[in-house]
């Protein structure tokens, strides 16, 4: 707990180690969670709505059109693509992205997962997130700290294959 409250304040690198295994022992106990399904790769996902299941899913090469919303698990957001109440939002700005590249595996992994208009929650642990280094400047808001696990509600408004 000591790390989570001082990455609001500036976390130290010698406690990068502590926020590490919080954020191993949380997504231990989000895997005990109702509806919390966990694939190989260790990726979690709960699907809120899932979508028109009759339409393909994005494949590897496709591009999606997305609204969402980035999170740690001490509540700190991060990231956002909408401007309205998240999950299902009609009027909510979007982002289109290529699952080729320029996105994290554990995003390009949750999105191959999702039908058109599927509302999910990811939660993605370091390894497929980013990393041991993570990204951004500490004391941003965009910030994210190395061994985080990131957590994703995303609504699919659109598959490009």
């Amino acid at each position: 707990m000591a790390c989570t409250t001082m990455l609001l304040a500036g976390c130290k690198q010698d406690n990068w180690m502590d926020w590490k295994l919080q954020n191993e022992l949380w997504l231990e106990q989000n895997a005990k969670q109702e509806g919390i399904q966990t694939t190989a790769s260790g990726l979690q996902y709960k699907v809120i709505y899932p979508g028109n299941t009759s339409d393909t899913r994005p494949n590897t090469g496709g591009t999606v059109v997305i609204t969402y919303k980035g999170s740690l698990i001490n509540g700190k957001q991060f990231d956002s693509a909408t401007d309205a109440s998240f999950i299902c939002a009609s009027s909510a700005s979007t982002e289109t992205l290529s699952l080729t590249g320029g996105i994290i595996a554990g995003m390009a992994e949750g999105l191959r997962k999702m039908h058109k208009h599927a509302d999910f929650i990811l939660y993605i642990p370091w390894e497929l997130g980013y990393g041991e280094k993570g990204t951004g400047t500490e004391g941003y808001q965009s910030h994210i700290p190395p061994y985080s696990t990131l957590i994703f509600e995303i609504h699919l408004t659109d598959v490009i294959n």
